[in-house]
């Protein structure tokens, strides 16, 4: 046991010192701080994992510049081309650098929206909801995202929502790790007299979705 131990050691070591030599020891750094503050905030929701993420965030677009670009581009190609939304009518559709949208303490109307951000905290709670349509379409997508929805368990409900790096849980269905895709139809969805298709794309993301 304490060999097999030993040699994790080694192999992680000559691991980050193999990374180190090819992308720079802050780089290497940086992402490290990212992945453990994104691990933090996952669980405990905390102010100190966000300034970690932001922090190590702005170290590699300062010292990766390129490689964020990059980033941002195949973000942008995914929104377009990948996942892009389907043709409804009245909607709104906007983009965004960052976005803060709070629609769970009050009353609201419901409607079919297309939204991509950069990052994003998006809370909305159907059940306060007004449908201004028998048939919503939510498409949501973005660089990094927190999103928590909540739909009435009357609702036909469709989901397909992807996280390259996350996690996605839906009632008792829940993925974390790495390329995360969630799928799920209502079995009477098309017999349902209010339906509701949500569309989540993000690069790094907590999507959480609940029934009432």
């Amino acid at each position: 046991m304490r060999k097999s131990s030993n040699a994790t050691v080694f192999i992680a070591a000559g691991i980050y010192l193999a990374l180190g030599a090819l992308a720079g020891y802050t780089t290497v750094n940086a992402v490290l701080l990212l992945l453990l503050g994104i691990h933090r905030y996952q669980s405990d929701r905390s102010r100190v994992s966000v300034v970690v993420i932001a922090v190590s965030t702005l170290v590699l677009i300062v010292t990766q510049f390129a490689l964020f670009v990059i980033v941002v581009l195949v973000s942008l190609g995914i929104y377009y081309f990948r996942a892009r939304p389907p043709e409804f009518g009245t909607h709104v559709s906007k983009h965004r650098l960052f976005v803060n949208m709070r629609l769970d303490e009050q009353s609201w109307v419901l409607h079919s929206m297309s939204h991509w951000h950069a990052l994003g905290e998006i809370h909305m709670d159907m059940s306060l909801a007004v449908p201004e349509e028998k048939e919503t379409t939510i498409v949501l997508q973005g660089v990094a995202g927190n999103v928590d929805l909540i739909v009435p368990e009357d609702y036909g409900l469709q989901v397909d929502a992807s996280v390259l790096m996350g996690q996605a849980s839906f009632r008792q269905i829940q993925e974390g790790g790495v390329m995360q895709r969630l799928s799920w139809k209502s079995p009477n969805y098309e017999q349902c007299e209010q339906k509701l298709k949500l569309q989540l794309f993000y690069l790094v993301g907590d999507i959480k979705i609940r029934t009432v």
